[in-house]
């Protein structure tokens, strides 16, 4: 009875595992040939299944010519940039906005947040004409500022924080205020520093999403030292005119690696930042 409980858990565990494995196989495939085209400088195989996943002559030829045919420092900092102030902005709405939603008691309080709520269910393509005419109107176009503001406020980052402050428990909310604290101190000095894994994934999601953007900055911005990663990539080595799919495949690899480097060193926080913000 005991030996066919032992054999069950570890069949058990084995399917579980192989599960894990056949799905991460299955969304980093894309990464991964990717990282093999442009990796092969033989570029014969790469539409050839499965030959197309291991390197042919392998080299960093395609990597070292993608800084000879764009400006990719440039595009770099400018995603660097950009993604930096949305970071910082973003962060300040959500909790802004969050912490009343969460502990301030005011008439229509919850049709608010159904409302924000709501905007999560429309497509972002709907929002790009008002946008756009309200950044012409402001001066804003071809300008970062125009490129980072449409973003800020989502609402996203207030529902998370929101589901962050009401976890936190309301004793802790009352012995503030009976000694005496205002609701902006309860709120920066208390709610926030409690509430830092599920700022920091908060912080996580907007870096990745911003890092990636493409279609608004691809619209509001039309000068070539200002575009991020994703456009430059896009408008430098794709289309007609394009010299080689390894080319294209070695600049994809080359904007993915710093989201991978800095997910890697964070993700511990974006974990239990979204089980705090789910509970």
């Amino acid at each position: 009875m005991a030996l066919g409980k032992t054999a069950r858990s570890v069949i058990g565990r084995t399917l579980h595992y192989a599960g894990l494995l056949l799905f991460a196989i299955f969304t980093a495939f894309p990464f991964i040939w990717a990282l093999s085209v442009g990796l092969s400088q033989d570029p014969s195989n790469i539409w050839i299944f499965p030959r197309a996943f291991w390197p042919t002559d392998p080299s960093i030829s395609w990597f070292i010519r993608v800084f000879h045919e764009m400006p990719f420092m440039t595009y770099l900092g400018n995603s660097a940039l950009m993604s930096f102030w949305a970071v910082v902005g973003v962060t300040v709405v959500s909790v802004l906005a969050g912490y009343p939603l969460a502990r301030l008691k005011f008439a229509g309080r919850n049709f608010i947040f159904v409302a924000i709520i709501a905007t999560m269910m429309l497509p972002s393509e709907v929002a790009l004409v008002p946008n756009f005419i309200t950044m012409k109107h402001l001066g804003l176009l071809n300008t970062w500022t125009g490129a980072i503001l449409p973003n800020i406020a989502g609402a996203f980052g207030i529902f998370l924080m929101r589901q962050a402050f009401e976890a936190v428990p309301q004793d802790l909310i009352d012995a503030a205020r009976v000694d005496g604290a205002t609701e902006l101190q309860i709120m920066w000095r208390i709610m926030v520093p409690v509430c830092a894994p599920s700022i920091a994934a908060l912080a996580i999601f907007t870096l990745v999403n911003e890092w990636n953007d493409y279609l608004w900055p691809s619209i509001v911005l039309n000068s070539k030292d200002k575009l991020p990663l994703a456009v430059g990539v896009f408008n430098d080595l794709t289309g007609p005119f394009a010299t080689s799919t390894s080319l294209v495949m070695a600049a994809i690899v080359m904007t993915i690696i710093p989201v991978l480097i800095f997910f890697a060193f964070t993700q511990r926080y974006f974990v239990s930042g979204l089980d705090g913000a789910v509970k």
